[in-house]
């Protein structure tokens, strides 16, 4: 199993972040950092997110 990007890590309670295993931070889009999620919010960013990576890196290869 490939590793992704983007992963999900529990934050308080009931939420959780979009975290950037690259850069070892919360993931920021268009200015928001990505925190404060229900789970299944950030399982479909994470998703999302590393899907969108996937295909950058078969479009440059």
């Amino acid at each position: 199993m490939e590793a992704h990007r983007y992963n999900v890590h529990k934050n308080l309670n009931i939420y959780w972040s979009v975290f950037d295993e690259v850069t070892g931070q919360k993931a920021v889009i268009n200015g928001f950092v990505m925190d404060m999620l229900t789970a299944e919010e950030a399982k479909e960013l994470v998703g999302a997110l590393n899907r969108e990576v996937d295909q950058e890196f078969l479009l440059a290869a």
